[in-house]
């Protein structure tokens, strides 16, 4: 059984409205300010009734409400509970209502479109700071299911559950659905207060004929149902409304669905194992929910593509941006069809590459210092991606602007090569310094053999040396020039090393070739 655990504060919600009075008790994590949502009323008959028990130190009330309004409560609660603080929330503003509550002991009055989780847990400790401690050291009696549930899945005690709340839930079947609320908080304009909110509308509207529950943890969200075995299809499908309706409502937000369970106490570990599975999330961009069945099968059957960490350097350092593109897109493409990698780790390459690509380019002096520049906004659109389309567009659009930026674009390759094609023609008589045509040519002439042999499928060695002996075999031809002239002529200097040279690409020494090849 779960220990209740006391906390210092213990309040009262009253509105007559459920969907309002669900969305303050969602308003922040109470638990973290030592305040506790202890009881709920829908009007201040309801409240008064539910007092003795839930042991309140302070109520929120709405001001109007059927059966017994808040100006009746507030006066109620002065005459029978005086020890009780109460705080008027409403959106009824005309002063003659704040009047008739402030002359019962009200303490303040805050209006709901404007009241904050701030101002609020400000006002409540304020309020309670001035109790007796006997009265804060009294027990809690009664807590909302939803925070019990949350305050259980948060623990770290997994065999120790709320029976009292377990006793609530004896129909036998259960499913959940769990999504990561961080994007849809980060990508659009609502607050946490405003999407539990909104997230429990949908619920009471879509799920109204099914006993649920909506448990907010931190950065992620847990939807309980709770039915009959024979309504397992229709639960099903209630929740898939739900899940679709929460996407058209928040775009950013996508779910995972347990598989159906029968016990209460394995609520706890089944949204754990639900957890890993929000990582594979960002590979169904079309789905609201997904069955964790289906993930898990993909998983079992992949395995990871290996990005070639080296092709992708040698391709940036000869700014072959089109070849770094291509090879993206097919890493991209396998992933797609694997599922191999999990959100973090997939968005932790992303960045990875991007800050690889700069620095490699920074070495060679290339002029990225204004990407280089906006490399955190990068990061920021990277950690935002909601899928794995966004998040290759983005890396794509950064090997665009690279392409705009440095000085040899893919068009120009087939150029590049021709020049070194003519450089070697034009100088194989002579000392060729890789260094002086990696200046002519201006690329980095560390890199120059590398782009030739990617280019050529050729060393940049063997091809001078094959020019040149294509040369000597020419020269070899004429009878008044001697086999050490020829071997000058064709920039080498050393005798024997053009001859050891000679004989390897044609399988002759010069002599044999001059001899076979005489008239």
């Amino acid at each position: 059984m779960m220990d209740g655990q006391t906390t210092a504060y213990r309040v009262m919600i009253v509105d007559d409205e459920a969907i309002l009075r669900t969305g303050m008790v969602h308003l922040c994590r109470w638990s973290d300010f030592g305040i506790e949502i202890v009881a709920q009323a829908s009007n201040g008959k309801e409240a008064l009734q539910a007092i003795g028990q839930a042991q309140p130190h302070v109520v929120l009330t709405d001001i109007v409400m059927p059966v017994m309004d808040g100006v009746e409560l507030t006066r109620e609660l002065r005459t029978l509970h005086p020890e009780i603080g109460i705080i008027v929330l409403s959106s009824y503003s005309e002063y003659n209502y704040v009047r008739e509550v402030f002359k019962y002991g009200v303490t303040d009055y805050l209006l709901k479109p404007k009241v904050s989780a701030g101002e609020l847990v400000s006002l409540i400790q304020s309020l309670c700071s001035g109790m007796a401690p006997e009265r804060l050291r009294q027990p809690m009696r009664t807590q909302e299911p939803s925070l019990l549930l949350g305050r259980w899945l948060e623990s770290e005690e997994p065999d120790v559950y709320p029976v009292e709340l377990a006793e609530q839930f004896t129909a036998g079947r259960f499913l959940l659905l769990k999504a990561s609320t961080s994007l849809a908080l980060s990508r659009t304009k609502w607050n946490q207060g405003q999407l539990e909110s909104m997230l429990l509308e949908l619920a009471a509207e879509q799920l109204a004929e099914w006993r649920h529950e909506s448990i907010f943890l931190k950065h992620e969200m847990v939807l309980l149902l709770h039915y009959v075995s024979e309504e397992e299809d229709g639960a099903k499908a209630a929740l898939n409304r739900y899940a679709e309706a929460a996407r058209e409502a928040l775009t950013y937000l996508s779910f995972v669905q347990s598989e159906p369970f029968q016990a209460f106490e394995d609520i706890k570990s089944q949204q754990e194992r639900l957890t890993p599975y929000l990582g594979k999330l960002i590979y169904y961009s079309g789905a609201a929910a997904v069955p964790e069945a289906e993930i898990a099968s993909c998983d079992r059957h992949s395995e990871q593509p290996a990005f070639n960490q080296s092709l992708f350097a040698a391709s940036l350092r000869i700014y072959s941006i089109e070849d770094v593109r291509t090879q993206l897109k097919a890493f991209f493409s396998e992933l797609s069809a694997t599922h191999s990698m999990d959100e973090y780790s997939l968005k932790r390459f992303a960045q990875n590459l991007i800050y690889t690509a700069l620095s490699l380019l920074e070495a060679q002096k290339q002029p990225v210092a204004e990407l280089g520049k906006s490399r955190l906004r990068l990061f920021k659109l990277i950690d935002l991606a909601f899928h794995i389309e966004e998040l290759e567009e983005i890396l794509l659009q950064f090997l665009d602007d690279l392409k705009g930026i440095l000085p040899c674009s893919d068009k120009q390759q087939s150029a590049i090569l021709q020049q070194i094609y003519a450089y070697v023609d034009e100088n194989f008589d002579s000392d060729i310094s890789l260094s002086e045509m990696a200046d002519k040519l201006h690329m980095n002439y560390s890199y120059l053999s590398t782009y030739f042999k990617q280019r050529a499928n050729e060393n940049l060695t063997s091809y001078i040396n094959r020019v040149r002996i294509g040369k000597a075999q020419e020269l070899l031809h004429r009878q008044d020039l001697t086999v050490s002239e020829i071997s000058r002529l064709t920039g080498y200097s050393d005798h024997n090393y053009f001859s050891k040279v000679f004989k390897k690409k044609t399988g002759m020494t010069p002599i044999e070739y001059r001899n076979q090849t005489s008239w």
